[in-house]
C-alpha cells in the first residue's frame, strides 16, 4: 500500500503514483481533520479509500486517459453529489479529464477505482460525471460491496500474481457492468427536490465567487428561493448555513495558499484580502478555532523537509492529519 503526502491536499503526489486524478479536501467543520487515504496498484488501475472524520467537501480531478469510479462505503455517513445521497451500492463514473465535487458528512468514506479509459469498455462516451445507481440497493451487491475487504487483506494477497490478477479482473468486470447502460442511464438519475436544485445553483455562485462580497438578497436570487427556505436547504444538504459555507470555504483557500511554496512572498493579512476576509483579528480567530493554529503556524510548516513528510507503508493503514 501506498499512502500519500501528509502534508499535500492532492492525491497524485506521491512517489510511484501516476499523475492519474487529484483529490482536494476542504473541510467544512472546526477541529482537527483526521484524513486516511489508501492506495494499491492493481496493474493498469489504482484501487483505494479516502475516510474523512468531519463533514468535507471533495474535489476530484482527472487527467486525460484516466477515469475514476466512487462508491459510498456502507458504512459511511451521507454522501452527497450535485445535491443526491449516494447510497450504498451507488457509484458516480468520472470520465478522462474531468472534476467533480462530493459532500461528506461527519465520518466519510469514500472508495475509488482509477482506471485508463479504455478499461470501461469502448461504449463509454462521456463527457461529465454519470451517476449509476444500484437496482437492489444492498451494500453487498457486486463489486462495490467488497471493496473494503479487497484492501483490508491486501497485503495477504500483493505477493499472489494470480490472486492479484483474479482481483484485476473483477474489478474490470465490474466497472463493463457499471457502464454497459452508459447512453440511456441519464433518465436512472434520481430527481433532486426545488430546494435541493436551488442549493447546487447558489453553491456554484459561491465558488465562483468566493473573495467576493454577497449578500443574503444576492443569494436568494440565484436561488429563486426565500432566506428561510435558502437556510434549510443549506442546513440538509450541506450542514451548514450560507455564510457558514462561505467562510468555511474562504478559510480553506487562505490555509491552502498558506501552504504553497510562495506563501512567504506576501503577508497573512493579504492572503485573507484576497480571499474575501475584511475584519483581519475575526479572521485570525475563526482560523485558530477552525484548524487549531494560527495562519503564521500553518506558513512555518511548509518548512519543514518535504522527505520527512512522505509515509510508505506495508502492513496497516495509516490515519494522519491534512495539514
Amino acid at each position: 500500500m501506498l499512502a500519500i503526502e501528509q502534508d499535500s491536499a492532492e492525491f497524485g503526489t506521491a512517489n510511484g503514483m501516476p499523475g492519474c486524478f487529484a483529490w482536494d479536501i476542504a473541510q467544512l467543520a472546526a477541529g482537527q481533520l483526521d484524513v486516511e487515504r489508501n492506495l494499491v496498484s492493481l496493474g493498469e488501475a489504482w484501487i483505494g479509500s479516502v475516510t474523512v472524520n468531519r463533514t468535507a467537501l471533495h474535489q476530484v480531478r482527472t487527467d486525460a486517459g484516466w477515469g475514476v469510479a466512487v462508491l459510498p462505503a456502507p458504512e459511511s455517513d451521507a454522501v452527497y453529489f450535485e445535491g443526491r445521497r449516494l447510497l450504498a451500492g451507488d457509484s458516480v463514473l468520472l470520465p478522462p479529464d474531468s472534476h467533480l465535487e462530493l459532500l461528506t458528512h461527519a465520518a466519510g468514506r469514500v472508495y475509488l477505482i482509477a482506471f485508463r479509459g479504455a478499461c470501461a469498455g469502448p461504449r463509454v462516451r462521456l463527457r461529465r460525471p454519470r451517476w449509476y445507481a444500484n437496482a437492489d440497493g444492498r451494500a453487498s451487491s457486486g463489486f462495490p460491496g467488497d471493496v473494503g475487504a479487497l484492501l483490508a487483506r491486501w497485503n495477504s494477497v500483493a505477493g499472489d500474481s494470480l490472486s492479484a490478477s483474479a482481483l484485476q479482473a473483477r474489478l474490470l468486470a465490474w466497472l463493463r457492468s457499471a457502464t454497459a447502460d452508459a447512453e440511456p442511464s441519464d433518465i436512472e438519475v434520481p430527481s433532486l427536490p426545488r430546494r435541493r436544485m436551488a442549493v447546487e445553483r447558489v453553491r456554484r455562485f459561491i465558488h465562483a465567487h468566493l473573495a467576493e462580497s454577497m449578500t443574503l438578497a444576492e443569494l436568494c436570487r440565484h436561488a429563486h428561493l426565500q432566506a428561510r427556505s435558502l437556510e434549510y436547504g443549506f442546513r440538509d444538504l450541506v450542514g451548514l448555513s450560507p455564510f457558514k459555507y462561505i467562510k468555511m470555504l474562504r478559510l480553506g483557500e487562505v490555509r491552502r495558499r498558506l501552504q504553497t511554496t510562495s506563501a512567504a512572498e506576501r503577508s497573512v493579512s493579504e492572503v485573507a484580502l484576497d480571499c474575501g476576509f475584511c475584519h483581519l483579528s475575526q479572521f485570525a480567530a475563526d482560523y485558530k478555532r477552525v484548524f487549531l493554529e494560527s495562519p503564521s503556524a500553518t506558513r512555518r510548516g511548509i518548512e519543514r523537509p518535504r522527505a520527512a513528510r512522505l509515509v510508505r507503508y506495508e502492513t496497516d493503514p495509516v490515519a494522519f492529519a491534512a495539514r
